[in-house]
């Protein structure tokens, strides 16, 4: 079995983008193809000149692209492209089967698109910048060699140790003993002690002596008399009352009208284009922003955790002046209950990623039944096949470009022409 002086990672970016995938094999002596990556104990490349030995790499090879906790082994770094489109369960499933871990759902992404090329993996690819793309393998083998040899001790630790779950964590540092400041102490007993306690309608009922609620009686009892007096006074000696008597409608009329702003349910998919750290940007201001550089942008604001709902205001002329309109954007169905019992009638448009698993919790789980009920949104970037999955959903198909961002606010127009359209259950 050949297993020459290689870098991982670039021979697996390059068998990738070249479209020569490795192959599974066992850990006999007489290596055979496994049926999965779980049972398999290598990666098996093939060779670039014609009649060369394959490259055979055990599938808990540690490469330089780097984690939380250390570095990401080839294995993980193939199951994350190879299962790129499986939902986060099923991949998260997958992953622990595998026995060497799996890539972060963070880190997901940024992995695939660097295998792909989309990316240069800056800032997580450890020694980049020592060779040009496409340089010899001595070359990768050389910086890929000099970059480990000077990471600390704990890391090689990291990185060669994994279990099922992933890579290994190390041991958390024991903790400071806390030490008071004397002068912190004395600044909060001052200021306790010229705070002034707020009081609501609670707290206003209960008297200050041993919380003992306040009786009231002799009160209500004396306004009661008084109403009772003038509602008496009131009636003539025919019966009849002299004071008018209120509309049933009145109380109906002043009740406070309930809302019914529309909703829109994105999908929590991590491989959406539309999430919930973006969406609000994209459909009022017509711009597309990756949803990993929005949550980038949010995080340095110290927003590190996105909305569960999203409200996103449409302004748009009208021949009495501009109207402005209201939306609600939620991705789950646990944000949804938030809005009551009528939730699903006021649900216009659902934007899917193609995967049915979104809709198993929703109240139509089968998409062809959905997409009866309400309007249907497949987005994909403009460069991507048609999806044969959506074929059969009802689904209106809207192309992103993934460089263009002027044509951004002709897609956001026609998807708020297309809600135009939908009339309301």
């Amino acid at each position: 079995m050949t297993t020459p002086t290689v870098d991982p990672l670039d021979l697996l970016r390059q068998s990738i983008l070249s479209s020569n995938l490795p192959t599974l094999l066992t850990a006999s002596s007489d290596p055979l193809p496994s049926l999965s990556l779980g049972e398999a104990a290598y990666l098996s490349f093939p060779s670039d000149s014609d009649g060369g030995e394959p490259i055979n790499l055990p599938k808990d090879t540690p490469t330089r692209y780097t984690s939380n906790d250390g570095f990401y082994n080839i294995a993980s770094l193939w199951l994350a492209w190879k299962e790129r489109e499986t939902g986060v369960r099923d991949y998260l499933i997958k992953g622990q089967a595998t026995g060497v871990g799996y890539v972060t759902i963070t880190d997901r992404r940024g992995v695939v698109e660097y295998l792909t090329g989309e990316s240069d993996g800056a800032g997580r690819v450890v020694g980049k910048g020592t060779k040009e793309e496409g340089g010899s393998a001595a070359q990768a083998t050389s910086a890929a060699s000099a970059t480990v040899e000077s990471l600390p001790s704990a890391l090689e630790s990291a990185t060669a140790t994994t279990t099922e779950a992933g890579p290994s964590r190390p041991a958390a540092a024991p903790k400071r003993k806390y030490e008071v400041d004397v002068v912190d102490r004395e600044f909060c007993k001052k200021l306790r002690a010229e705070e002034i306690e707020l009081r609501d309608r609670n707290t206003v009922l209960r008297s200050s002596g041993g919380g003992k609620v306040n009786n009231f009686e002799s009160f209500l009892k004396s306004v009661m008399q008084e109403k009772i007096r003038t509602l008496r006074s009131s009636f003539d000696k025919g019966g009849k009352s002299a004071a008018p008597v209120q509309s049933q409608a009145g109380p109906l009329r002043a009740k406070k009208a309930r809302s019914t702003n529309p909703i829109i349910i994105i999908s929590s998919s991590p491989t959406s284009l539309l999430t919930m750290w973006n969406v609000k940007k994209f459909l009022e201001q017509g711009v597309f922003e990756p949803s990993e550089v929005a949550r980038q942008n949010e995080a340095a604001q110290g927003n590190v955790r996105a909305e569960d709902m999203v409200p996103v205001i449409r302004k748009r002329s009208g021949p009495h002046g501009d109207v402005t309109s209201k939306y609600y954007i939620v991705d789950g169905v646990d944000a949804l209950q938030k809005f009551g019992q009528d939730a699903w009638d006021r649900v216009i448009c659902v934007v899917t990623t193609g995967q049915a698993w979104q809709f198993k919790p929703y109240k139509w789980q089968d998409p062809r039944v959905l997409f009866r009920n309400v309007k249907g949104i497949y987005f994909q970037w403009n460069n991507e096949p048609v999806n044969p999955t959506v074929k059969d959903w009802n689904v209106t198909e809207m192309r992103i470009d993934r460089n263009k961002r002027h044509t951004d606010r002709q897609v956001v127009a026609d998807f708020w022409r297309i809600l135009d359209g939908v009339k309301r259950r």
